[in-house]
């Protein structure tokens, strides 16, 4: 007769943080697999972190790419790293791994947002004034080192939250990965923010990386898909301008001082 238990990850940590309205955060962390008991106090005195939105749908994965990527990393790259995904508890009963409250954490307070968008800046302030701090007591505690280069990524929504963030504070993180970002959102207003960023990034290094899907922009015909659907699907696509404003954007950022990459995965 088999015989199982409950599985669970020794390398991760599930916590429950508030911000300052009472608004409960799921955080996880996920370490390396070596960070055991018996390591603490490794050679290592910094360790990168990247923060993760929407944290339910993405930390899995993310945990798994970490513990891939150090198993085969190149000479002379970091030896440990640490994923923080920041979501939202979720009932057990729920189908969904999004929460409602995404929309008004993820965009930005601008003229023409509705009435359940436009937290981002105090989504932001909690990642800056609780979260950070947390995951930089859980670090020390769990092996003795400090938090080293941080990165912020976000998808969809998330990537325009990251750029958010890019555009009005800059220096907050080392990295700003956006996937997919939402530009088009409230007219693409974010990029009325743009403008004044490079003036606050003085002569600290920031690094961004953009990446879109060459299909984001001219949709395939799904299997089974009929015309009309199919018709209205692609004009949302075309009218969205996924790539063009990533390509827009690249060119900009060009006569910057910040390092970029924009990546176009066909």
């Amino acid at each position: 007769m088999a015989q199982g238990t409950v599985s669970g990850l020794p390398c991760a940590e599930s916590w429950t943080l508030s911000n300052e309205s009472g608004d409960e955060y799921l955080i996880q962390i996920g370490y390396p697999r070596n960070w055991t008991a018996e390591t603490a106090g490794s050679d290592d005195h910094t360790v990168p972190v990247i923060y993760l939105t929407d944290g339910n749908s993405v930390f899995l994965t993310a945990l798994e790419a970490l513990h891939r990527w150090l198993s085969l990393r190149p000479p002379g790259a970091p030896s440990s790293g640490v994923v923080v995904a920041i979501g939202y508890p979720l009932h057990d009963d729920s189908p969904f791994l999004f929460n409602g409250r995404r929309s008004k954490d993820l965009t930005p307070p601008l003229p023409g947002a509705g009435e359940t968008e436009g937290g981002a800046d105090q989504f932001l302030d909690f990642i800056e004034q609780r979260v950070r701090p947390f995951v930089s007591q859980r670090v020390k505690e769990k092996q003795g080192v400090s938090v080293g280069r941080e990165a912020l990524c976000g998808h969809s929504y998330g990537g325009l939250f990251t750029l958010h963030a890019l555009f009005t504070r800059p220096t907050i993180f080392d990295y700003f990965l956006a996937n997919s970002p939402s530009i088009w959102w409230n007219k693409r207003a974010i990029l009325k923010h743009e403008l004044g960023c490079y003036e606050k990034i003085g002569d600290k290094a920031t690094s961004v990386m953009l990446f879109v899907g060459g299909d984001e922009q001219e949709p395939p015909r799904r299997k089974g898909e009929n015309d009309e659907d199919f018709e209205q699907r692609r004009a949302t696509h075309i009218e969205r301008r996924m790539v063009d404003n990533l390509r827009e954007l690249y060119e900009r950022l060009r006569n910057s001082d910040i390092e970029y990459l924009l990546i176009l995965i066909d």
